[in-house]
């Protein structure tokens, strides 16, 4: 299957966040940066979701929606991430047999 320009912008971007993370954890404990992305994430969606209401009052009314909407994309996307890590968990965290 071939990949369309926007998956492979989609890719770049979710690399790109990865790197930056990484970088990160040079100064700071990985907890501290997945809970600063988190945060970010958060606030971002908030943001995207005010941006696409006509007003105040429809923001509010799509709130718990919102929320509902975007708090099942991340379960989503952490099952599969968790299921990925633990289908090449060897390959990921470079470990041999002995330490699987």
């Amino acid at each position: 299957m071939t990949e369309t320009a926007d998956e492979t912008v989609y890719w770049d971007m979710v690399d790109t966040f990865i790197e930056q993370a990484n970088e990160l954890t040079d100064n700071a404990e990985p907890s501290m940066v997945s809970a600063a992305m988190l945060q970010a994430l958060a606030r971002y969606s908030a943001f995207l979701v005010a941006n696409a209401s006509v007003d105040r009052k429809e923001f509010t009314e799509e709130m718990e929606s919102a929320t509902s909407f975007l708090t099942n994309q991340f379960r989503d996307a952490v099952r599969d991430n968790l299921e990925d890590y633990r289908e090449n968990y060897k390959v990921y965290m470079k470990v041999d047999d002995e330490n699987q």
